[in-house]
């Protein structure tokens, strides 16, 4: 998969779900980690996709977060964060419809 191919908001938000992973010590970067990234760009696009559903951006940011601490964690130096087979789907799809 190309990333150089999206957006750079979309960019941006795969490495800030990789941050997120990271810092919640995660083994994956999964769909849970992108959508908070996504959501959390005030200057992107789904912020304001959501808010013009109608649904209450905060709940939803909240069950999100709720969701990543409830993930297994894991500890050491030698853990490594990849790319979750779920996102990776997910992303191939996207790139597919684009």
């Amino acid at each position: 998969m190309r990333y150089d191919k999206f957006t750079l908001k979309a960019q941006e938000a795969l490495q800030d779900a990789d941050s997120l992973a990271h810092e919640y010590n995660h083994s994956g970067v999964d769909i849970p980690h992108f959508l908070k990234a996504l959501m959390s760009q005030e200057e992107g696009v789904i912020p304001p996709l959501v808010d013009r559903l109608g649904a209450n951006r905060r709940m939803l940011t909240a069950e999100i977060e709720q969701l990543l601490q409830s993930l297994p964690k894991v500890y050491g130096s030698n853990a490594q964060v990849s790319l979750a087979p779920a996102l990776s789907q997910v992303l191939n799809s996207a790139s597919t419809e684009a």
